[in-house]
Formats: C-alpha cells, structure tokens, sequence
C-alpha cells in the first residue's frame, strides 16, 4: 500500500506509513497549495451553451478536488502539478461576454510619409495619417524633429482630407517652404513629390498610392 502523502511504499496489510506515520486505514489527500478560492478565469470558448442557450462565452476554473464535490455545475478531475484538482466550468451570457472581448480601435488612414535626409543619411520617416499632423522641435508634437534647433516647437501641420494635402504654417520664426515658395502663417497645397522646408530640416513628401 502507498501513503497518499509521502508516496513510501507499505505492506498490504499496514495500519501506519512507516516513513511518515500517517493513517493508511483511511484514505488520505496529498497536501495541496490550491485554495478554495477558485483561479483566474479563462476564456476557453466562444461555443453556444445548450443548456443556456445563445452563444455567450464559457469560463474555467481550477480548484481543489474536495471543493469540486460541492459545485453545482459539472466538473471533471483533473491531475495539475501532483494535485488532485478539479475543472470547473461557468456560462457567461452573450452580453456579458460582449463587454469582456477586447474593443476594437480605430486609428486614422496611413496615406504616406514625410521622408528626411537631413539629421540621417540613411533617410529618417515620418508617417502622415488621415487628418491633422503636426511637426516641430517639441515631443508634443506629432512628429517631433528635436536635433533641428531652427526649427519652432510646433513649427507646421500637414493637413489631409478627402485626397487634398495642405501644408499650414503655424506663423513661426523661420517660416516654412514648399516648393520653394516661402508661406508664413498660412497655408499652400502640396502632392506626391512636394518639397517641405521647415528650420534646417528638407522633407519630400510620398504618399502611398
């Protein structure tokens, strides 16, 4: 006979473990560090519930044998790190389950990206989205350029609506140039190929066909 709790292997007909001593004539649990507290809940499945109906989600919990004898919804043991253990398994409605899923974000459009050489010869990117961008020396800034020091800290924004791009100047000390033509405080459209000119710093404008 093998003592639940030590493991060390007795007579048939012993009363004791004689390694531990324990009561081999009743029948003994390995101690078990899982509480009655049951485990983190885990999303398993997204399967309809039979006997709930709908298709909400299914949750898990791990816990203690002994406390799976007293739960009203079905178990079945299972062997967890030398532990006897049970599964316990819990519906969670269609709206309920709604509520957990993660959120889907929505970020503006990617439409293209201004591209410097001017700090990196190996070419520095920065992307232009759907809407407002605005560039300077400051990190509030969208895209901030810090290494450019003539350049204000919110210098000019790269506007984007419906396919139409505007360069806005933010009546900075320098001002901006785009293709060549000098705006200060106002505004000048720009296309796949236009040239930025903001502080020290040149930037060409790509956009993604």
């Amino acid at each position: 006979m093998r003592c639940m709790l030590c493991g060390t292997a007795n007579r048939e007909d012993a009363n004791k473990c004689k390694q531990c001593g324990s009561d081999l004539t009743k029948e003994s649990k390995p101690f078990s560090s899982i509480r009655s507290t049951p485990a983190p809940t885990i999303l398993v499945t997204n399967s309809p519930d039979n006997n709930k109906g709908g298709s909400g989600r299914k949750t898990e919990y791990l816990v203690p044998e002994s406390d799976a004898d007293n739960m009203s919804s079905p178990v079945t043991p299972r062997e967890t790190a030398g532990n006897n253990s049970a599964r316990k398994t819990q519906y969670i409605p269609p709206d309920a389950a709604a509520a957990l899923a993660p959120q889907a974000t929505t970020k503006p459009k990617l439409v293209g990206f201004l591209v410097s050489y001017t700090w990196n010869v190996s070419g520095d990117a920065f992307k232009i989205y759907e809407g407002k961008n605005s560039f300077g020396s400051s990190s509030a800034v969208d895209s901030p350029v810090p290494a450019d020091r003539a350049m204000s800290s919110e210098h000019f924004v790269v506007m984007v609506r419906g396919g139409r791009i505007k360069v806005r100047d933010l009546t900075t000390t320098n001002a901006t140039t785009v293709d060549g033509v000098e705006i200060w405080g106002d505004s000048a459209d720009a296309s796949h190929g236009s040239k930025i000119k903001a502080g020290d710093t040149e930037f060409i404008l790509a956009l993604i066909p």
